[in-house]
């Protein structure tokens, strides 16, 4: 019982906003574990209440995030259903050795100036560490709209930075949902790298 109120008063203690978006989120990726189409318009509410919270909080790259997270939920959304072979739903996929190459250097190129213009010119709190998540969510939320089953070593990478973020703004409700972030991200990869191997064995005896 104790452990139950602990929760309860947990909860309590965040903001509408923050409960929402919680929720909401839970669900998102909940969904995409399971590869259901339905997690983009749960993750497209909760990154859309989340982006005001974070503008709020002077985290201005992170509140960036989540407006690009909003176009990219609708982009993943339709690559989920139609982005594959004629129209059909895209199956999980590797990432070529040549995407990652570009998406590394596009990252490094992108990080070094928006670190910069946050410390010198946004006043943003943690402004590197701001950008350097920013960097690696942009690329795993990509990746996740494409299917590609590395986008969850991203987000763990990217959650476990957040859980230390979030708690030194006074958030802990969020640094607690990057922790079960992180390990959904875990549980994601392991299903889908099963779910990968899985569709390589049908077409190898197709």
């Amino acid at each position: 019982m104790e452990i139950i109120n602990i929760i309860i008063n947990f909860i309590t203690a965040m903001s509408l906003g923050e409960q929402l978006s919680i929720a909401t989120g839970l669900i998102y990726i909940l969904l995409s574990v399971r590869q259901n189409p339905l997690c983009w318009p749960f993750g497209i509410v909760s990154v859309g209440i989340w982006m005001v919270i974070v503008f709020q909080g002077k985290l201005y790259s992170d509140a960036f995030l989540q407006f690009v997270y909003v176009v990219l939920g609708f982009y993943g959304w339709y690559q989920w259903l139609r982005g594959g072979t004629d129209n059909t739903p895209l199956k999980v996929r590797r990432m070529e050795r040549k995407l990652a190459l570009w998406l590394t250097a596009i990252g490094v190129a992108a990080f070094i100036p928006a670190g910069y213009l946050m410390e010198n010119y946004l006043g943003a709190s943690f402004p590197w560490w701001d950008a350097l998540t920013t960097v690696i969510s942009l690329i795993a939320q990509y990746l996740l709209a494409k299917k590609y089953m590395e986008n969850w070593l991203l987000w763990i990478t990217a959650d476990v930075m957040y859980i230390g973020i979030y708690y030194a703004k006074g958030w802990t409700g969020y640094s607690g949902l990057m922790v079960v972030y992180t390990a959904m991200a875990v549980l994601g990869f392991i299903s889908w790298l099963k779910s990968y191997r899985a569709d390589r064995e049908r077409e190898c005896f197709a």
